[in-house]
């Protein structure tokens, strides 16, 4: 048995009492009337492929969040306030396409925007994934504005898309289940992208400085596959064909409400 692995009973206690109570809960929440949780929104194609999204853009936008300071830190050798600043073209890249990406969902739907956000979001990993102790900040900055594009471009439309084809007394449990998702998402994220670097820095310690700068390009490269893997549920979110059939229920809803 290895001292701390996950055959070891202070890992497996724990993760048995967990799944008992969420089991419990899953029955109960199926069971009653009014649960605290309406667990059978899930039955909904688009609200369950936000949810998935919402969990692994969670954990690689917060895993990656963790990694990105770390890095300017650890192996450049910044200050915990110049590493903060040298974050911030992440955040205007967010602002550049929040905007756009809910206009575009709303023309398009959540599909395709979704996609693109998640590819820009690789493409401004790809440089962290290469970067060294004296890489230059222009180029990585860059990446940042890209990488804050594409999740600008995911967050809205996943959002948007969870609450497509719900009653309006079935949006306050979809509200409090995206949330939930998203945050255990974050959590989760940034424990597993610790557990990473922390190997990768253990594998690599004989490298010194250098090796510090591998550990965290592997890291990053964790960070992209991660990412890549959220493809698949996008490929469920709605479409043009969503948008257009919601658009007419709307319009013949109108037109009833007009009539009468």
């Amino acid at each position: 048995m290895v001292v701390g692995g996950f055959d070891n009973s202070a890992v497996l206690l724990p993760v048995a009492v967990g799944a008992v109570l969420l089991g419990g809960f899953a029955f109960h929440a199926l069971s009653t009337k009014l649960p605290l949780l309406d667990l059978r929104l899930f039955a909904v194609r688009s609200f369950t492929a936000s949810n998935v999204l919402l969990f692994l853009s969670g954990l690689s936008v917060y895993g990656a969040m963790l990694l990105l300071p770390l890095y300017e830190q650890q192996v450049r050798g910044q200050s915990a306030l110049a590493a903060g600043l040298l974050l911030a073209p992440q955040g205007l890249g967010m602002l550049l396409t929040r905007g756009y990406a809910g206009r575009l969902t709303d023309r398009i739907g959540a599909r395709p925007v979704v996609l693109v956000g998640f590819v820009l979001t690789m493409a401004g990993t790809l440089a962290y994934t290469q970067a060294g102790v004296n890489t230059n900040e222009l180029l990585l900055g860059a990446s940042l504005v890209l990488r804050g594009a594409g999740l600008g471009a995911v967050t809205i439309p996943v959002m948007a898309g969870a609450y497509l084809g719900l009653r309006s007394d079935q949006v306050a449990h979809a509200s409090i289940a995206t949330r939930i998702t998203s945050q255990l998402g974050g959590a989760f994220g940034a424990a597993v992208f610790a557990l990473i670097l922390q190997t990768q820095l253990a594998a690599q310690a004989a490298g010194g400085l250098v090796g510090r700068a591998t550990a965290f390009d592997n890291a990053f490269w964790w960070s992209i596959g991660l990412t890549a893997l959220a493809i698949i549920p996008a490929l469920f979110l709605p479409g043009t064909r969503a948008v257009a059939a919601r658009r007419a229920e709307q319009a013949q809803a109108a037109a009833i409400g007009h009539t009468t």
